[in-house]
């Protein structure tokens, strides 16, 4: 992922455009293998609130973790609030990854 001003939103433009060259049939199998449990959604919003407090992500870049995760999230989403789209939730999935990399090299 680049890091570079509101990095996020690009890596969800991104993931958008790589998704349309995808069958709708593999779209969906990726939408769901994006699914959160409960604990990784706590772990999830735990992560860009951290993150966001040590400097490493924007406001803007919180938001959009916050917003597409929700308060509670939607089972009929996959664990994300209602209306977060594949592309968001594969990029702050990639976010996390590496959120969680260099929270272990540290």
């Amino acid at each position: 992922m680049n890091l570079t001003p509101n990095r996020l939103s690009a890596t969800v433009d991104t993931v958008r455009a790589k998704l349309a060259d995808l069958s709708a049939e593999d779209a969906a199998k990726l939408d769901a293998e994006m699914a959160v449990d409960w604990n990784e959604h706590f772990q999830y919003q735990e992560q860009q609130a951290r993150a966001h407090a040590a400097g490493i992500l924007t406001t803007d870049e919180a938001l959009i973790v916050y917003a597409a995760l929700g308060q509670v999230g939607a089972s009929s989403n996959g664990g994300w609030a209602s209306g977060t789209d594949t592309a968001t939730k594969v990029a702050v999935t990639l976010l996390m990854g590496e959120l969680l990399s260099a929270r272990v090299k540290s």
